[in-house]
């Protein structure tokens, strides 16, 4: 039997409100827009359900729907609107979603950092802090803003990369140099970066010899490489 078949009208009224809270919160935590197949996965319920909440808070104004982007995305994209964030209450410096103003080429991209998210968070990462968030606030002053920040498990803080395609070396060279710099500041302590090319990922950083940290030319070595994992960005679990 279904397991919402099993509950009785209270609890079903309560994994209602639990799950509303979730998504909401998700979105007002600086991830501001989503999709469908995303709220999904992070409620861990069929496509179906996850529409009809979404139906219903953008009834209730707590949402806004953007269909228009349909036809480079073939998905809509549902954001927190002013109303929903004022009634969260989160202390968060972040812009309601505007219909309308989302770049289309970044949708994927903000997409897989969302999924990166959901299945850390499922294995027992904390304090996640998503790009949008960072850009805001940047209260570290970081130089180079990663695609988001969060603390692993064990305590560790971890700066968070998307990367869908491989860069050239001049420029991971740049990126890992200043990425140690804030290493050395204390910002975080490793670097995961996520890709559909693994391999090919783990190949560009082993081309790497010398970076600039600080004012600094130094040699890479294996503690320096041991701050940079690379995971491939399907079929990670949330493993450190």
């Amino acid at each position: 039997m279904h397991e919402a078949l099993k509950m009785s009208p209270a609890q079903r009224g309560q994994r209602a409100v639990e799950k509303k809270a979730a998504l909401l919160g998700f979105l007002c935590s600086g991830e501001q827009w989503t999709t469908l197949p995303v709220v999904a996965e992070l409620l861990k319920c069929s496509e179906r359900n996850a529409l009809r909440l979404l139906q219903k808070l953008v009834a209730e104004k707590l949402l806004k729907v953007d269909d228009s982007i349909m036809k480079f995305t073939r998905q809509k994209l549902y954001g927190v609107s002013d109303h929903g964030i004022a009634v969260v209450g989160f202390e968060v410096n972040m812009k309601a979603f505007g219909i309308g103003r989302t770049n289309p080429s970044y949708v994927a991209h903000h997409i897989e950092s969302q999924l990166i998210r959901i299945r850390a968070e499922q294995a027992g990462w904390t304090a996640w802090v998503p790009g949008k968030a960072l850009m805001v606030s940047n209260a570290q002053r970081l130089k180079k803003l990663p695609d988001s920040l969060a603390t692993r498990p064990d305590g560790r803080r971890a700066a968070i990369e998307i990367d869908r395609y491989v860069k050239s070396t001049k420029r991971l060279t740049d990126i890992v140099g200043a990425h140690l710099s804030q290493i050395v500041d204390k910002h975080y302590d490793v670097v995961y970066y996520f890709t559909p090319y693994a391999e090919a990922q783990t190949r560009a950083f082993s081309k790497i010899d010398f970076v600039v940290v600080g004012n600094q030319k130094i040699k890479l070595n294996d503690s320096h490489r041991s701050r940079f994992k690379v995971f491939d960005l399907a079929n990670w679990k949330g493993e450190m």
